[in-house]
């Protein structure tokens, strides 16, 4: 194979780029930001599902929560807290990981986060499985969308106040 020059006169039709060139081109193009914005959503996603995993178990255990008992008001706190906190943690690093747009991708999370929530809701309604107060589901409904967006304006704040 003869190794030719990529930058060669457009009206030559039989040049071609080497193999390294091809892969320096196609990471340098526009389409490399649509991966990594869909990278930078499902970061978030990961952070906000395995933190839940993990910190509810801790809650649980930590409180002595078990199934069929009715929540305590300690575990609803720690349970509301933990959750925005890891809210804003997710919007914060989907908006560090966004190509562009931080707050846009922070949005798009919060979506993605709302529409769960709703459908998990949905789930449990119709299973008759909600044992938590009627106003909790719907204050988690709020709590992780809108730390999503604190986390995803905190992300916008740091990179504008940076000299």
């Amino acid at each position: 194979m003869i190794d030719r020059k990529f930058d060669a006169p457009k009206d030559s039709q039989d040049t071609r780029p080497t193999l390294d060139q091809a892969i320096k081109t196609w990471s340098q193009m526009n389409d490399a930001t649509l991966l990594r914005s869909v990278a930078a959503v499902l970061v978030g996603f990961a952070i906000l599902t395995i933190g839940s995993v993990a910190i509810g178990r801790s809650i649980l255990s930590l409180t002595d929560m078990t199934p069929g008992n009715p929540p305590t008001s300690g575990f609803l706190v720690a349970s509301l807290s933990s959750r925005l906190l890891l809210a804003i943690l997710a919007g914060y690093l989907t908006g560090k990981a966004a190509p562009k747009t931080p707050l846009l991708h922070a949005v798009v999370l919060a979506g993605l986060l709302a529409f769960f929530s709703l459908a998990a809701i949905g789930g449990l309604t119709a299973a008759g499985g909600l044992q938590d107060p009627s106003w909790y589901p719907t204050a988690m409904l709020f709590i992780g969308p809108a730390g999503v967006l604190v986390g995803g304006t905190l992300r916008i704040r740091g990179t504008t106040n940076v000299s």
